[in-house]
């Protein structure tokens, strides 16, 4: 019994090797591919801009980013975290009230449904990855994009308070994004930016135009290398 139950773990561990090999062969060649084993934090910065959810009233939105240099010739990754917060349109909250308004049955027309107003906020975390535009002025950056992030909505109010509206509401959703934007390097150390992005999640998109400030750890060049 006890060389049978050798053998079988020895079979086990064996089958077990020859499944993790060649899926920790593949990982690395394709860390290998990716050139992931080239990325480092060469850059941090903030931003701070105007946004524009869906159905929304318009406000501000906070950032944090770091890049960490190219995977690939002109193609960089940049980690961003974003925070925004803000409410319902009136009139989006108003006839949500009336809504529900018309589904009571209230023979006598007692009954009163408030349109107390809905707060919504989003914290978001994910990556960009940038195409870096050739420019003669090495001072310039201009940049093309796509992103995916994941987004913690919340959402609460009077109107919504324990209810499956405020469960439906307050979600965890992944989202992409476009962006384009500009980078200028005023000092060896610094750059200043600003950015047009548009993000896409289930159940809300906006847009967003940021301005940006960037500490540089490596020291730019500024001008354009002779030839």
């Amino acid at each position: 019994m006890n060389r049978c139950s050798e053998r079988s773990t020895s079979l086990c561990l064996a089958l077990a090797a020859l499944i993790v090999i060649p899926v920790r062969a593949d990982a690395q060649g394709l860390f290998e591919r990716l050139n992931l084993d080239k990325l480092k934090l060469t850059a941090m910065g903030t931003s701070y801009g105007a946004i524009q959810p869906s159905q929304m009233e318009p406000t501000q939105a906070y950032s944090i980013h770091a890049d960490y240099g190219e995977i690939a010739d002109r193609w960089r990754v940049v980690f961003t975290a974003t925070y925004w917060g803000t409410h319902y349109r009136e009139n989006i909250v108003r006839d949500f009230a009336d809504s529900l308004g018309r589904s009571v049955d209230d023979p006598e027309g007692n009954a009163e449904i408030i349109a107390a107003g809905i707060a919504v906020s989003d914290i978001a975390v994910g990556g960009d990855i940038r195409w870096m535009s050739p420019m003669r002025y090495v001072r310039f950056k201009p940049y093309l994009g796509g992103a995916l992030s994941f987004h913690v909505l919340n959402a609460e109010g009077k109107l919504i308070q324990g209810t499956f509206m405020e469960q439906a509401l307050d979600n965890i959703a992944a989202g992409v994004a476009g962006v384009a934007g500009m980078d200028v390097v005023v000092f060896s150390h610094m750059s200043v930016g600003v950015q047009a992005r548009y993000d896409l999640l289930s159940g809300i998109r906006y847009s967003s135009l940021r301005l940006a400030g960037t500490y540089l750890f490596d020291r730019a060049p500024l001008r354009t290398p002779p030839r």
